[in-house]
């Protein structure tokens, strides 16, 4: 069985690899930097290399394949049209999934279709699962809650200032997903030939927490105490276009926390099927403490220098982000 994986050294994409590679699957990936797969992917996988805007491309890796894997890496800080990231993605796959006629397709996706309103990548999302609805091809969107993996993004200030910030209410509450959970579930579906037609589903995590909640639990891990502190919206923004953003991007950025306050994760109810087993404390043991560990061994190497000021990192995740394939902010 000929399996596609795009974005496959992604928080989704490298768990799905690693799993196909197996004797049972051929595995094929499109990878815009190659060099940044790791050796085994090297020796055991076909790779394309190629964007998933690109069409011609995205007709290449997919000839002869049985299913897909599709995650779309986030916008770059200096997209000027990053409102239309996903929308743009997914008409290469239209329309390559219609001259290769795959059959089936699995989706990373996010909740709150249908309820989101502001220009964000939630909405760009929404329509990036309309524009492939289109393509002809059996699908399932994987509707996935608050991705773990964006918390490695605050590693300094949680190391440095025991600090967790984004520009949200530390109350509200979201369902919390590690990137191997997802790829678990898109495992299912993408080794399967049994299934027919359009559908999404929650992927949720083990339970909804707030960004205060998490504070605590990431704090007990690394075993210092860690608190959350809401990022003013205004400082959020001026420290994204500090870095570079463009102003469309910084908007963007802004207005999915502000629809995760407004509560879109609720549109999707957490059920049996969409909880998935990896707790938050489980994923920092085995993801945020050796990042944790690298820090500390950085700060006991570096030599003196000025005294920390002590100023709120809010915006350092984005560069870490746009390392990620498909960090996606949710």
């Amino acid at each position: 069985m000929k399996i596609l994986v795009t974005a496959p050294a992604g928080n989704v994409g490298r768990w799905v690899v690693r799993e196909l590679l197996a004797p049972e699957f051929s595995v094929r990936v499109l990878a815009r930097e190659p060099s940044r797969l790791p050796a085994e992917v090297h020796a055991q996988a076909e790779i394309i290399p190629g964007s998933t805007d690109d069409a011609a491309a995205l007709v290449r890796a997919l000839d002869g394949v049985e299913a897909a894997f599709w995650c779309v890496p986030p916008a770059r800080l200096q997209d000027t049209h990053a409102s239309a990231h996903y929308e743009r993605h997914a008409r290469a796959a239209r329309q390559a999934l219609r001259q290769a006629g795959t059959p089936r397709v699995v989706t990373v996706s996010t909740g709150g279709k249908g309820f989101a309103r502001r220009v964000s990548p939630l909405l760009g999302l929404h329509a990036m699962e309309d524009v492939l609805n289109d393509s002809g091809a059996s699908i399932r969107h994987l509707r996935c809650g608050f991705f773990m993996e964006n918390f490695l993004s605050q590693a300094n200030s949680i190391f440095r200032h025991a600090l967790l910030s984004f520009p949200a209410p530390g109350d509200i509450r979201l369902p919390m997903v590690a990137g191997r959970d997802a790829a678990d579930v898109a495992l299912r579906w993408l080794v399967r030939r049994d299934w027919r037609g359009v559908g999404a589903l929650g992927v949720h995590g083990p339970a909804d927490l707030s960004f205060e909640e998490a504070a605590g639990l990431l704090g007990q891990t690394l075993r210092q105490g860690v608190r959350y502190k809401e990022a003013p919206a205004n400082q959020f923004v001026q420290g994204l276009l500090a870095l570079g953003a463009s102003v469309d991007y910084a908007r963007s950025q802004l207005n999915l926390f502000a629809e995760l306050a407004a509560g879109v994760s609720r549109a999707e109810p957490r059920s049996p099927e969409s909880t998935t087993p990896t707790t938050l404390a489980a994923w920092a043991e085995s993801e945020l403490a050796p990042r944790a560990a690298a820090l500390r061994s950085g700060e006991a190497r570096r030599p003196p220098g000025p005294a920390d000021d002590g100023r709120v990192e809010l915006t350092h995740g984005v560069s870490l982000q746009q390392r990620t394939p498909d960090g996606i902010c949710f």
